[in-house]
């Protein structure tokens, strides 16, 4: 059985003990050296690299030709079902929806809401995170004045395209980086000054 397991924001606090249980148990686990990093395995910890897709691919692959068995957990920040895994593993041709079970997580959205002590369910919900045509919905939500949660892809160049496309960069916008980590940080500013700065990729941005 395939086991897509979420794992948190980042920081093992915030592991369900479902998770933990899961990928213990198992006997294969894949994913990022960050993530691979929070647990502990009887099995054999596989690091996924900068071709994630790909390799996934390729293990699974073999992995069901094989007719194994053998448990395999595939580890995926925050939640599997948003801007996670679940998507890339369902697009498989494959892979059936007997073949896995999801493992939810604390994803980030939910994160970022509770350190800005918001009810999520006012606002809108996006990832950038390579959907590039989700642009055109951001600049529409911030047009409107909708209140918007949403993962940044490359924040600068989000930021530039609103910029670009009439809003003004006297907006403030609250960015969340590296949640749940020892170096979380949390700024509320107008974009001509979030320009300015670096980030990591651990981000999520908050627009009221």
């Amino acid at each position: 059985m395939i086991y897509i397991v979420g794992i948190g924001p980042g920081s093992r606090d915030y592991v369900t003990e479902k998770a933990v249980d899961t990928v213990k148990t198992s006997d294969f686990v894949l994913g990022s050296k960050r993530s691979l990093e929070i647990f502990e395995t009887n099995g054999k910890k596989i690091e996924i690299t900068v071709n994630l897709k790909n390799e996934l691919y390729e293990f699974l692959k073999n992995y069901k030709n094989s007719n194994s068995k053998e448990k395999v957990s595939i580890l995926s920040t925050g939640d599997p079902c948003f801007s996670g895994l679940l998507k890339t593993i369902s697009s498989f041709d494959f892979i059936k929806k007997e073949d896995f079970e999801v493992i939810p997580g604390i994803s980030s959205i939910q994160m970022a809401a509770t350190k800005a002590k918001i009810s999520w369910e006012d606002y809108n919900i996006l990832t950038l995170h390579g959907k590039e045509e989700n642009l055109k919905k951001l600049l529409d939500y911030v047009k409107n004045d909708e209140k918007v949660i949403f993962l940044p892809n490359n924040l600068k160049n989000d930021l530039k395209f609103l910029i670009e496309n009439g809003i003004s960069d006297e907006k403030e916008i609250t960015v969340l980086e590296n949640l749940s980590y020892s170096n979380e940080r949390i700024i509320k500013d107008k974009i001509s000054n979030l320009m300015e700065n670096d980030y990591s990729y651990l981000l999520v941005c908050i627009i009221n």
